[in-house]
């Protein structure tokens, strides 16, 4: 008869002990061999973009796109989101900013008139009311103050402009007329609606009304206007040019060193802008020093196939303003 063969049960878990341990050894061998990834399930490996508004130079300094005069000026983000390395052809002391072309249609030097309107509403300009603002000194009347309206940029520096001249001439006369106005209003400029023209009155301590003039008191501001980035918009002997005979009447904010530039050489606002189109083309750039900053000033023709890319100082402070026509004016504080 057959002798039955007992099962050595210490002898199979010794065997299945050995070939987990070889199982453990080989996974080992196999994560050794081949890597193990440190990215978490779902994320991505790809580097990190800049912020939107900032800029980080290849030395670490982060430079906001905005140009700030610290007694005057107020500051102005670009729209430029991205910045990228400039291309071989610019200087190595620039880098590139990645512009829509819609965004020529912004700015503090935006061409307005009956050639090339705003292309803006009220609400898309974030125009202010007048007679709220926080700054405002009181020093001066508002003809309309439940419906006068500007863009902060322009406001804050008027604001400044005519505390200063309250202070120096002791007058109250002068007169906020109007600001921002929609195209083809009765009272409207071919610019009011920029938001950055300001149409001025006076009202007399005698009671009366009259014209804004270049005569004193009121002369300060032709003597002072540019300190504060405001130009005369239509020029008496500019009329051929702006087409536009209204004279002193209305004031446009444009920016320091461009007000003082177009002072000195006698420029309005379209033979100024039209001066860095044909002779200021990056990297050709005008040079102009106030009593805050040396500035250069240059022209980039917009792209209307893909996102311009804008020429910009690595360090300093720098603004981007459309011309409302083909391009892009930048202003570098150096």
């Amino acid at each position: 008869m057959a002798r039955r063969r007992r099962i050595r049960w210490d002898r199979l878990v010794g065997l299945a002990l050995v070939l987990l341990i070889l199982i453990i050894m080989l996974v080992s061998c196999m994560k050794s061999c081949f890597g193990k990834s440190d990215t978490p399930a779902g994320a991505s490996s790809a580097p990190l973009t800049s912020q939107t508004g900032t800029n980080t130079s290849p030395a670490g300094r982060s430079d906001v796109s905005e140009v700030t005069n610290p007694s005057v000026e107020t500051t102005q983000t670009t729209a430029a989101t991205t910045t990228r390395p400039a291309d071989p052809g610019i200087p190595s002391d620039y880098m590139e900013v990645p512009t829509p072309y819609s965004e020529i249609y912004k700015g503090d030097l935006v061409l307005v008139n009956e050639k090339n309107p705003s292309h803006f509403s009220k609400e898309e300009l974030g125009v202010v009311k007048v007679y709220e603002a926080a700054d405002n000194p009181g020093c001066y009347g508002i003809s309309y103050p439940g419906t006068t309206f500007l863009c902060a940029s322009a406001l804050t520096p008027f604001n400044k402009m005519m505390k200063a001249y309250n202070t120096a001439t002791n007058n109250s006369e002068v007169m906020f007329n109007y600001g921002w106005l929609k195209s083809g209003d009765k009272n409207s400029t071919p610019e009011s609606g920029c938001g950055m023209d300001i149409q001025l009155h006076l009202k007399k301590t005698d009671g009366s009304y009259g014209y804004f003039t270049d005569t004193a008191p009121y002369s300060w501001i032709f003597e002072h206007m540019t300190d504060y980035g405001f130009v005369e918009r239509y020029p008496k002997d500019k009329a051929s040019v702006t087409g536009r005979k209204s004279g002193y009447t209305a004031l446009r904010y444009v920016g320091i060193p461009h007000a003082k530039y177009m002072k000195d050489n006698n420029l309005c606002l379209e033979e100024y802008l039209d001066k860095l189109r044909n002779e200021c083309t990056f990297p050709q750039k005008l040079e102009v020093t106030t009593t805050a900053a040396k500035y250069e000033i240059y022209y980039i023709a917009a792209s209307t196939e893909d996102d311009t890319p804008i020429p910009v100082p690595l360090s300093g402070e720098y603004r981007i303003s459309g011309n409302n026509i083909d391009g892009f004016i930048v202003t570098a504080a150096r």
